[in-house]
């Protein structure tokens, strides 16, 4: 015997709320194809009629206000969304030129080491471990700033073509994570 699993109260009381607005607007309209038709109705049936028209009025105006204070929050988390499709793109931006730099720096560095006296040049430089080290820390550097540049530019993609309704914050969740998250360099 199976057990009967009762709906819990807030779905009750959502179907008696349903079922009472059923009644009522099935009240309203035999009330108002009553008048069309010419028949007088009763004062009774006048102060019925009223009741029905005003809670419809309250519960419209409810859900107008609900869907207004949806709408606000809505446009807030689009403008949040935008700000920070601006703020990843001024960052991928700065991560490219950041890029650029280490790139022209490594290029001169290898035409030097190239040379004889650039051999030279960088063997003195290699004694110091410092220096090495600061090379191999800028070339892991750009290459997570190359793939974040990557990243961002199709995260910002997908969020100019994605539905501004929701799914922006969702987008600039993603961007911001992207941001956060720094992976390793390839080798």
């Amino acid at each position: 015997m199976a057990r009967r699993i009762r709906p819990s109260k807030e779905r009750r009381a959502r179907q008696r709320a349903a079922a009472e607005r059923a009644a009522r607007r099935d009240s309203l309209l035999v009330l108002l194809s009553r008048i069309q038709r010419g028949i007088p109705v009763t004062p009774t049936e006048a102060a019925l009629l009223r009741a029905h028209v005003e809670v419809e009025l309250t519960d419209a105006d409810t859900a107008r206000a609900a869907l207004g204070h949806q709408e606000a929050q809505h446009r807030q988390q689009l403008a949040a969304a935008h700000d920070a499709i601006r703020e990843a793109e001024q960052d991928a931006a700065d991560l490219g030129e950041q890029l650029r730099a280490y790139r022209a720096v490594e290029a001169y560095r290898q035409a030097a080491a190239e040379t004889v006296e650039g051999r030279l040049a960088a063997l003195r430089q290699q004694t110091t471990e410092g220096l090495l080290t600061g090379a191999e820390e800028a070339l892991r550097r750009a290459t997570v700033a190359e793939a974040t540049l990557g990243r961002v530019r199709a995260l910002a993609h997908r969020m100019r073509a994605g539905s501004p309704q929701g799914a922006a914050a969702i987008y600039a969740d993603r961007i911001e994570q992207t941001l956060n998250t720094i992976p390793e360099p390839q080798q």
